[in-house]
């Protein structure tokens, strides 16, 4: 469905017409799919199948600018429940430095507090153009000079929604992406976070998750995924098991995250697993007190230490490897 926002005047003085399309909704579906044709990959996977299909609950929206009603602008939002990324911001080359981006954003902006919206992120270059951009409309980077940016429509959002709740395991779905990238931007926890993906402290998963789903649904990579999830909704847990082709597949590698809040209650995530008939190792930063606890009470035992292993924002790390026979 396309929804008219609003006009904006760009600085050429050409009107400009924003509305907003949800998908899915084929009749704007090829519109939309030309515009962003150059994303490729996973991200092309993704907006082929939503503005044709539902993504389970996932809410996927593009902002577009239009002139003469062909799209010059366009910014995505992918949502749940008040929960979102932006991205694809894109303004057709010959129409850059003429306001287009700034006027789509001002309404998609207000559309997303008009719809009791709570936190937005997204990924840029610290510093650049597009980072001051989005600041002037209220984002900040998540940690000190990064481009990894947040937008929370109050100051104690994190308080208010990683609060202690009853929690129970979940499969991952579509509308996770969003939540998944809210956990794993939370600041002050472990800085190795998932080996796997490769996240290192607070890190925008709008690409990872999107590529770890896409790896789900295609590929026999993972023999297990599953999420803590509260009553309310909020991601608070994750965890993933999968083979490590360096021993051959003949090692499985747990990859396990938690908020600080919610340490307690892993055990019934890891519960949840299905674990093949075969050792399981998972690798934590020495400083991942209460994960190294959580494995031990789970069975697993410190097998060794890496002196230095890697290095995260300046500082070195220790990585421990705890294991678990078949």
């Amino acid at each position: 469905m396309y929804k008219k926002l609003g006009n904006t005047v760009l600085k050429t003085g050409e009107n400009m017409e924003v509305g907003v399309i949800t998908a899915p909704d084929e009749r704007h579906a090829e519109e939309v799919k030309q515009f962003l044709g150059h994303k490729g990959g996973n991200w092309e996977w993704h907006i082929e199948r939503c503005v044709t299909e539902s993504l389970d609950a996932l809410e996927t929206r593009f902002y577009v600018g239009k002139i003469n009603g062909n799209i010059i602008t366009n910014i995505m939002t992918v949502e749940h429940e008040g929960i979102g990324i932006l991205g694809h911001v894109f303004t057709l080359p010959d129409q850059r430095r003429k306001g287009a981006c700034k006027g789509a954003m001002a309404y998609q902006m207000e559309d997303f507090r008009q719809r009791d919206g709570h936190a937005l992120y997204l990924g840029t270059g610290y510093n650049g153009h597009p980072y001051h951009i989005y600041h002037s409309f209220g984002f900040e980077s998540v940690y000190p000079e990064s481009g990894f940016m947040k937008y929370h429509v109050k100051e104690d959002f994190e308080e208010r929604y990683f609060a202690s709740a009853p929690v129970q395991p979940k499969p991952v779905e579509w509308h996770d992406w969003p939540k998944v990238t809210a956990l794993s931007g939370i600041v002050g926890w472990d800085a190795l976070r998932s080996l796997k993906w490769g996240v290192y402290g607070p890190t925008n998963l709008e690409g990872g998750f999107l590529s770890f789903k896409h790896t789900l649904e295609t590929d026999d990579v993972y023999d297990d995924a599953k999420l803590l999830v509260t009553e309310s909704g909020t991601i608070v847990g994750w965890a993933t098991v999968c083979r490590d082709s360096q021993w051959r597949n003949a090692i499985v590698i747990l990859d396990l995250f938690f908020h600080p809040n919610f340490a307690e209650s892993v055990p019934a995530l890891l519960s949840a697993l299905q674990f093949p008939e075969l050792k399981v190792q998972c690798y934590i930063d020495s400083g991942a007190e209460e994960k190294a606890a959580v494995l031990e009470a789970a069975g697993f035992t410190c097998e060794g230490q890496f002196k230095n292993q890697f290095t995260y924002n300046g500082q070195h790390y220790d990585v421990l490897v705890f294991g678990r026979g078949a």
